[in-house]
């Protein structure tokens, strides 16, 4: 399976920074967070900056549902800090992350990479 996605953990912030690139879809997002918590699920509160300004969606409603659930679920990804960085627009990115927060979870989205970064650090 061709990946669309890079995972780069950042010693400096110590944070991790996923970024998302072409199409992307359902299966695409899980396998980043299923790789994710692979690698970096031993960290007690993962800091993740999601970079989606290079990426196409290629995601319904429901299916966005499914990832905001799968991260509610995992016990992991529940303790995470998200930030999503999204380009300017409509974004299925920025209704994901305010879905998330709704529901009680730490994260937001973002235009500007460092007004993400200052509250991703704080």
């Amino acid at each position: 399976m061709n990946s669309n996605f890079k995972l780069r953990y950042h010693v400096n912030g110590r944070y991790v920074r996923i970024t998302f690139f072409g199409l992307v879809g359902l299966e695409g997002r899980l396998q980043a967070l299923r790789q994710l918590v692979s690698r970096f699920g031993h960290l007690h509160t993962p800091r993740l900056l999601a970079d989606m300004r290079y990426a196409r969606n290629r995601m319904s409603p429901a299916e966005l549902r499914q990832v905001a659930e799968f991260i509610l679920r995992d016990p992991r990804l529940r303790r995470a800090r998200i930030a999503v960085l999204r380009a300017r627009g409509l974004s299925l990115s920025a209704m994901s992350a305010e879905r998330l927060a709704a529901r009680g979870h730490n994260s937001r989205h973002f235009l500007v990479e460092s007004q993400a970064l200052a509250w991703l650090l704080d």
